[in-house]
């Protein structure tokens, strides 16, 4: 029986991993006025996005997921032919439609693989299971890494998967750290959020204060700050080392960087907490941040995930 894992395009992982792992990708497009963009989560092309399209303050993007029916076509046509079995790791449901036009979509899929399968002469059945990872970013990266563990590593059976990740995403904790608080503003006066209102990013872009937002459990809200972007990070690093003191579900945490990685790699604090990391046998993974990522953080947006024993 060979299993499947879909995972969204706001999924920060590298993708060298994606390719290794044979992981699915499930595609979102962001519309701009006069363009469209669609992310596959290649790094070359994404570096490109951030100079090409958020350069420009005044280009608005908006994000739009597969439809039900793309969902459903995408599978019959290829993936109920190349597995037994899949799961599908969404983006939050609270951010995106994904999950439940993913849910919507299963139902015809469920009801047509047969004769698919039987006219490409292959037997048994097919089986689906969609998943809200209640997280974002490098959020999802931590539990699509811990899925591919356990299907490789622990050769655990279909059927336990489901309650394993879900389990773990109660754990599961991304921060997210923006370069330019106008992109989180713009976005939030958008969608009517008035949390962020011009009295207090004025005072924040004055101050230069820049905040450490966290996802968790599909709410994202203000987990910590700090003064200028660089100082902001480093003490992101630090909270990360203390969650790895007090003991990791996952010994893995994620980061990206919405532009070129190496800007964050050549840092001084990175290199010491990849030591620190690799001192108490924690992996690390660094990818190009998503464009669904990069158009609410804006360019220079930094990303980091773990999951908690606790």
């Amino acid at each position: 029986m060979k299993v499947g894992v879909v995972i969204c395009s706001s999924c920060d992982l590298p993708r060298s991993y994606i390719q290794a792992n044979d992981l699915n990708i499930m595609p979102i497009s962001l519309q701009f006025k006069d363009s469209e963009f669609i992310d596959v989560r290649d790094p070359e092309a994404t570096q490109e996005f951030y100079v090409n399209y958020l350069a420009d303050k005044d280009m608005h993007g908006e994000t739009s997921p597969f439809t039900v029916n793309q969902i459903k076509n995408w599978f019959l046509d290829e993936l109920v032919l190349k597995y037994d079995r899949v799961l599908v790791l969404s983006l939050t449901s609270t951010r995106s439609a994904i999950f439940e036009n993913a849910t919507k979509a299963s139902f015809a899929i469920l009801r047509g693989y047969r004769q698919k399968r039987r006219d490409a002469g292959i037997k048994g059945s097919f089986s689906l299971r969609v998943i809200d990872t209640k997280s974002l970013f490098t959020g999802e990266a931590i539990i699509a890494h811990e899925t591919i563990r356990l299907i490789k590593e622990e050769k655990l059976p279909f059927d336990k998967l489901r309650p394993r990740i879900e389990e773990l995403t109660k754990h599961t904790y991304g921060f997210l750290v923006p370069n330019d608080l106008y992109y989180l503003r713009n976005v939030a006066r958008k969608k009517g959020d008035k949390s962020l209102g011009m009295l207090k990013y004025m005072l924040a872009k004055s101050l230069d204060i820049k905040p450490i937002m966290c996802a968790h459990q599909g709410e994202t809200y203000a987990f910590d700050k700090g003064k200028g972007f660089d100082d902001t990070v480093s003490k992101l690093f630090e909270q990360a080392k203390k969650a790895i003191d007090d003991g990791l579900r996952v010994p893995v945490v994620c980061m990206s960087y919405a532009g070129d990685p190496k800007v964050i790699t050549a840092r001084s604090d990175y290199k010491n907490f990849i030591k620190y990391a690799e001192k108490n046998n924690i992996q690390s993974t660094m990818a190009v941040t998503s464009t669904t990522a990069g158009i609410n953080l804006g360019p220079g947006a930094f990303c980091l995930g773990y999951a908690t024993i606790d």
